[in-house]
């Protein structure tokens, strides 16, 4: 995926594709997922997972990344064909910046060119600052999630 155009400040939304590349969001999705137990283990399942589909798209500014989006392109019957966002994250000291929203937006867009119906994101249901923030963003909170156990996993 080429640089788009900077979103603020020499800020650019861009994917990471190489191990470099993965590397460098780490710090970033480590704020989101802190059982991760280094950046080897996560640019392992970020290139395991991207076999089914997963990509990263990061907000850049020069070689430091400020905010993460994995996402997939997938299909079921309730959905259709649609964008899943696994993850979606700006590190704590870039909050409030922006690149949320910028990351979302471009998600759209491509969810759009790429025929999805919708862009579906899941959210712990305690984790009331991100849902303000994404029906802020247009998100509609219709979709009830349960989750079961079935071994040992954060």
């Amino acid at each position: 995926m080429a640089p788009l155009a900077p979103i603020d400040s020499g800020v650019i939304l861009k994917g990471a594709i190489s191990r470099d590349e993965l590397t460098a969001c780490f710090p970033v999705i480590c704020e989101l997922r802190p059982y991760l137990k280094g950046s080897a283990e996560w640019v392992d399942r970020a290139s395991s997972m991207a076999a089914a589909g997963y990509r990263v798209l990061a907000a850049w500014r020069g070689q430091r990344v400020l905010a993460i989006a994995g996402y997939r392109v997938t299909e079921n019957l309730i959905h259709g064909r649609f964008l899943y966002v696994d993850d979606l994250v700006t590190t704590s000291a870039e909050r409030s910046h922006g690149l949320g929203a910028a990351l979302l937006g471009e998600l759209t867009k491509i969810g759009k060119a790429e025929g999805c119906r919708r862009l579906v994101l899941d959210t712990a249901a305690t984790n009331i600052q991100a849902q303000r923030f994404y029906k802020r963003e247009g998100l509609m909170d219709t979709i009830v999630g349960f989750v079961k156990a079935l071994g040992d996993f954060p």
